[in-house]
């Protein structure tokens, strides 16, 4: 059946001579004004489902200390919300899915926001059950963002998986780190009450506009021929491109898991305190600007400022320097986020809008999915070997495998 979302305007019966004579000139929704709208609001819509994904985790210390959740529930609602996204991004690969990329948005953020209700209860089975929505609507938002952001503006949108993850984590996190230090344990309905709010109010342009557009959507993100094989053949030639990739990935999700506990336990307050932000902040700068470090370090791998960052953490640790911590998480930010930007932007290069889609909810799916096993691999450790030698066994590892991937490494030019 053919929906209203993605309807041609000549799948309907009509009298075209009598129309022509008697219907006012159609606005052309095709023009670049209409174009870059819809990428701005695709864009907002994905960095708002990132940023409402983001929001639990400032609040774990309340789930625990306040609302008495064990370790056992902290682990589950990363696990749930993990288990749910990676298989909607698998799922979200299907051509037929990617078709209807206009209303896969709207309806991630429907989705986001019936996840935001059930956390607000702030009841254990409410937050399990919504952070498994909010997996699922980050799952169907991705490949349809990238798939409209491409189709909009082309080529200018690819890196947005990797743009719009960094800046809905700074968004969400800030934000309720904002409103837990203004409003007190209120902040664990309060944060997800004001995101279904901000969801509701984008999702009534955002539906608007793509129904305005429909027909031009329908023609630039139409199924093209990239078959399974296909994909697993730009996989395999690309396969460089995802593992340095997955290395990132995995070694910004370490960091944003263990790191904070890592320097309370070597008692620096402030690299624990400022770590992360700076991580994050200086993993968006690298992305955002990766243009002027392309014409002025054409020849960089992110792997080079990744592995100096570890190396300025773990001498942090060992010798109680607050400065080199800090350097070393930016250090770490601007390496993970200028290697994950350019092995998406290589995976997806000359791609159509829609094959655009398909890749970039594959390519997230994959380093999600290392991601993921390398923090519970670890986590699971630490509860038998203490979490300070685990963590400085990760991160000599991710360290050492970042300097052996320097010289195979896609570069910035």
């Amino acid at each position: 059946m053919t929906d209203l979302w993605c309807q041609r305007d000549d799948a309907r019966p009509d009298n075209r001579e009598s129309r022509a004579v008697t219907d006012p000139p159609r606005r052309d929704f095709a023009s670049p004004p209409w174009m870059g709208a819809q990428a701005l609001l695709a864009a907002a819509a994905f960095v708002l489902l990132l940023a409402g994904t983001n929001t639990t985790t400032p609040l774990l210390p309340v789930y625990r200390d306040v609302l008495g959740f064990s370790s056992l529930s902290i682990t589950l609602t990363f696990s749930v919300y993990v288990g749910a996204l990676v298989s909607v991004l698998f799922l979200a690969t299907h051509p037929a899915v990617l078709r209807r990329a206009p209303l896969m948005l709207v309806v991630s953020l429907g989705v986001a926001i019936l996840g935001d209700l059930l956390l607000a209860t702030a009841t254990l089975r409410g937050v399990l059950a919504g952070r498994a929505l909010a997996g699922i609507s980050g799952g169907i938002g991705t490949g349809a963002a990238a798939s409209l952001v491409v189709a909009a503006i082309g080529a200018r949108g690819r890196a947005l998986s990797a743009t719009g993850n960094l800046a809905g984590a700074i968004l969400g996190t800030a934000a309720a780190e904002l409103l837990l230090q203004l409003v007190g344990v209120r902040a664990i309905s309060l944060s997800f009450h004001l995101h279904a709010a901000a969801c509701t109010l984008l999702a009534l342009p955002l539906a608007g506009l793509l129904l305005l557009r429909r027909a031009d959507n329908r023609r630039l993100i139409r199924v093209d021929p990239v078959a399974t094989g296909s994909l697993g053949a730009i996989l395999r030639r690309r396969r460089v491109a995802i593992l340095t990739g997955c290395l990132a990935w995995a070694v910004t999700s370490t960091c944003i898991v263990f790191l904070p506990t890592y320097f309370a336990d070597h008692q620096l307050p402030v690299v624990q305190a400022v770590g992360i932000p700076m991580l994050l902040l200086s993993s968006l700068l690298a992305q955002l600007f990766s243009g002027a470090l392309t014409r002025h370090l054409p020849g960089l791998s992110g792997m080079v400022p990744m592995a100096l960052g570890i190396v300025a953490v773990l001498i942090s640790a060992g010798v109680g320097s607050t400065p080199s911590g800090i350097a070393g998480f930016m250090l770490i930010g601007a390496g993970a986020g200028t290697a994950y930007r350019i092995s998406l932007v290589l995976l997806t290069l000359d791609a159509s809008p829609a094959a655009q889609g398909r890749l970039a909810s594959l390519f997230a799916a994959i380093t999600y999915t290392v991601a993921a096993a390398v923090v519970l691999s670890g986590g699971a450790l630490a509860q038998g070997f203490g979490m300070a030698a685990v963590t400085t066994c990760m991160l000599a590892t991710a360290g050492l495998l970042a300097i052996v991937a320097i010289p195979v490494a896609p570069r910035l030019g």
